[in-house]
C-alpha cells in the first residue's frame, strides 16, 4: 500500500507542477549589477550585455560550438566585401504590433555606426 501512495503522490505532484507553469505572468531577473541603459547602442558592458539579451534579438547568434546560426536572419550571403544580402525571418513583430522589415535593420545599423 506505500508503493501505492508514493506513485499517487508523484502523480499529484506532477500535475501540480504542469499547470503552475502556464500561470507566469511576471517576469523576474536578477542580475549583480545595475542597467546602464536599455539603449542597446549605447555601450558594451556585461552587465547591460546580459539584460539586453532578454529584450532585443539579434539577426544571428552562436550555438555551442560558436558557431553562426539564423535568429532573425535566416540567411545570409556575401554579395561584395562591403555588401551582404540577409533573408529575415518572416512574421516577425515588435511589441506595438509593426512588422519587422529590412528598413529596421537598416536603421538600426546605420544608428549603431553613428553612435
Amino acid at each position: 500500500m506505500g508503493m501505492r501512495k508514493g506513485l499517487i503522490a508523484i502523480a499529484v505532484a506532477a500535475l501540480v507542477a504542469w499547470g503552475q507553469g502556464a500561470q507566469a505572468k511576471t517576469f523576474k531577473w536578477a542580475f549583480q549589477g545595475d542597467i546602464q541603459s536599455l539603449d542597446p547602442h549605447s555601450l558594451f558592458e556585461t552587465f547591460s550585455l546580459g539584460f539586453w539579451s532578454n529584450i532585443y534579438e539579434p539577426l544571428v547568434g552562436y550555438d555551442a560550438d560558436l558557431a553562426l546560426t539564423p535568429m532573425l536572419a535566416v540567411e545570409w550571403k556575401t554579395i561584395e566585401p562591403t555588401k551582404w544580402r540577409i533573408k529575415l525571418r518572416r512574421g516577425v513583430k515588435f511589441h506595438n504590433g509593426n512588422d519587422f522589415t529590412a528598413d529596421d535593420v537598416i536603421f538600426s545599423w546605420q544608428r549603431a555606426l553613428s553612435e
